[in-house]
């Protein structure tokens, strides 16, 4: 393993480790200097899907791997070690702070999952989909209204309009398709649904039948009544995002302020 998957493996939790299939993607992508460092901390390392000069560009991706100092119920008025030892964030997948993490279910079993600021759930169990998922070139990964739609569906709904310019319309991770297609092929995917991957639920969902969802809203406490969203808080921008201080933050901002942009030159 190379810095970053040793770093990230650091921060998991007994019962959790790092696939090798993201294992060698890791090392691939860090032999391509496509690297994020803010220190010599585990959470300080991560990772870019894209080359640098295209990190920036607002039509890619927002997705970003790294891990997190900070437990699931950090944000509880009183924390949780044991819910926090079956949560363990490996990427960032939107602006607003969605993440993927790693879950360890009942039975000990390993998944992939979404926490995103207003839906959650299972992405799945397999490595190699998750990593097809994220090189798809969704423009948030971790704000996937559906996921029946394509990037550039996803896309023309973020801009609200069906005629995008060639240059809203998104950039997909060419090399680290490349590398996953030679790698770890599968049948070609048009949508995350392609990949198995069903809609992720809403954290009000009662009626949800996706695993993860359900022990969420098992674990998770009442809200005090001062503060009756603080079960939100979980999907907050986390203080440890390996993107809080990087350009992916700042690649997300910059696609919002195009878009403020446009909608205002249009109302004029």
């Amino acid at each position: 393993m190379t810095r970053f998957a040793d770093a990230l493996t650091s921060m998991l939790h007994p019962g959790m480790a790092l696939p090798p299939a993201l294992i060698q993607t890791f090392d691939w992508i860090e032999a391509q200097g496509w690297t994020i460092s803010r220190g010599d901390a585990p959470q300080d390392q991560g990772l870019h899907i894209y080359p640098p000069e295209l990190v920036v560009d607002p039509a890619t991706s927002h997705a970003a791997f790294g891990g997190s100092p900070y437990g699931f119920s950090d944000h509880w008025e009183t924390p949780d070690p044991a819910v926090d030892a079956r949560v363990a964030d490996i990427a960032e997948t939107a602006g607003d702070g969605g993440r993927a993490a790693l879950w360890l279910d009942d039975t000990g079993k390993q998944w992939f999952v979404h926490l995103g600021h207003d839906t959650l759930g299972t992405i799945t169990d397999d490595p190699v989909v998750f990593l097809h998922f994220l090189a798809m070139g969704y423009p948030e990964p971790g704000a996937l209204s559906r996921t029946d739609i394509t990037p550039l569906q996803a896309a023309q709904d973020y801009h609200g309009t069906d005629d995008l310019p060639p240059e809203d319309q998104p950039i997909a991770p060419q090399a680290l398709q490349a590398f996953l297609a030679e790698n770890f092929p599968r049948p070609a995917a048009q949508t995350a649904r392609d990949l198995g991957i069903a809609d992720f639920s809403a954290y009000d969902d009662a009626d949800s039948t996706d695993p993860f969802v359900r022990w969420v809203a098992e674990v998770t406490p009442p809200p005090p009544k001062r503060n009756w969203r603080i079960f939100r808080k979980s999907c907050a921008p986390s203080k440890g995002s390996i993107c809080a201080t990087t350009t992916a933050l700042t690649r997300s901002c910059k696609r919002s302020a195009a878009y403020s942009q446009k909608r205002n030159a249009t109302n004029r």
